[in-house]
Order: C-alpha cells, then sequence, then structure tokens
C-alpha cells in the first residue's frame, strides 16, 4: 500500500511552503512535491532575479548619471555581466535552498524531489513512488509562453525563463509585448548598454 497523507502539494511556489506550514501545524501529515527548484517562479525566474538584476542595472545607471549630481568618476562605467548573474544566481540559490530547509525541517512534512502524476482522483505517482491523499493542492506556478509567430523557430529566442541564463548584454534585445515584465527587461538591458526595441500589438504600453 502506498503512504497514505492528509494532504498533498504539488509545487514550492509561494503559496506551497506556507500552506505546508499551516497545515502541519494543525498537526496534518503532509507530502510536498517539487520536480525542479525549490520556491517556484517567484524565487527562480520572477520577482526576485529580477528585482536583483533592477538594482544591478540601477547602480550602473546611477553611476554614469554621476556627473548630473556632482560627482566625478575617473575613466568609463562598466558592467561585468558575468558578476552581475552570479550575484542574481547567489540571490535564487540562497533562497531556493532556505525554502527547501524551512519545508524538511517541518514536523510531520515529507518532501519528495520529482514530477507528480495523478493516477486516480487522490493517487499520486513520484517517479517510482506513489503516495494517497485525502486533500491535493496543485500550486505549479507559470511557465513561458512562445507565441505561434511566422519563422520564430529559426531565431534564438530568448523567454522570461532563458534570459536569466545569459552572463551578456545583447548588442541589441528586441522585446515583444509592452506589459510591464518586458518593460521590466527594457529598462534593465537597456541600463546595462543593449539597444532595445520594444514592440507592442496594443494601441498603448501596459494596455491592462
Amino acid at each position: 500500500m502506498p503512504p497514505h497523507f492528509d494532504a498533498a502539494i504539488i509545487g514550492t511556489g509561494q503559496a506551497g511552503p506556507p500552506l505546508a506550514n499551516r497545515l502541519t501545524q494543525a498537526g496534518m501529515k503532509v507530502a510536498v512535491l517539487e520536480r525542479s527548484h525549490f520556491g517556484g517562479t517567484c524565487v527562480n525566474n520572477g520577482c526576485m532575479p529580477t528585482k536583483t538584476l533592477v538594482a544591478s542595472a540601477y547602480a550602473a545607471h546611477l553611476l554614469a548619471r554621476a556627473a548630473d549630481y556632482g560627482v566625478t568618476i575617473e575613466g568609463r562605467v562598466g558592467v561585468d555581466m558575468k558578476k552581475v548573474k552570479a550575484r542574481k544566481d547567489e540571490v535564487s540559490g540562497t533562497a531556493t535552498k532556505n525554502i527547501e530547509s524551512w519545508l524538511r525541517s517541518m514536523p510531520h512534512c515529507t518532501v519528495m524531489k520529482g514530477q507528480g502524476r495523478f493516477v486516480s482522483a487522490n493517487e499520486i505517482e513520484v517517479g517510482a513512488d506513489r503516495l494517497t491523499a485525502d486533500k491535493i493542492f496543485i500550486n505549479v506556478g507559470g511557465r513561458a509562453l512562445v507565441p505561434p509567430i511566422p519563422g520564430i523557430e529559426t531565431v534564438r529566442y530568448l523567454t522570461n525563463e532563458s534570459i536569466m541564463n545569459i552572463d551578456y548584454a545583447p548588442a541589441h534585445l528586441v522585446i515583444l509585448g509592452g506589459s510591464y515584465i518586458g518593460l521590466e527587461f527594457a529598462q534593465i538591458y537597456r541600463r546595462f548598454g543593449s539597444e532595445v526595441t520594444v514592440i507592442e500589438a496594443a494601441p498603448r504600453l501596459v494596455a491592462r
């Protein structure tokens, strides 16, 4: 018989760890499943790494404008993108490790690495293992959607996820979509020295 839990949580994004904490504090036996990095989108591909890049870009921008504030800097202000990425990775990586440690330290909480797959309404398969649970919470987050643009498969495009892995500033970055995420990357990479073009189909930016 597979082990039985009062609750199973699939995914460790923003809602997952606090939910596991509340349920275990209530005395429930909880299983937490994570197939990749603990912390989900916010910690690994969203809020935290992008705000780390924003901070580095702001520092570069402020130094470039130092003369406007009466501050003299000898020589050219440069950006070491490898160090920028390393700092971003360290911030996200530390948060990921802390979330995993927090989950593993919770009483009555079992952490399982692997992709969950429903076998039935109350049974989940994780690799070679199976478990059953009275309540199952799906907290799997989001992923990048690549629109069906003709010819896009012929170019080396980036998404909001894969751009997190580059350690250079593109000479020219074209951003398709002028909502808040696109504009955030536009500002970041313009301040890092890239030429940036934003293309938006709607009549105005941040249409919603």
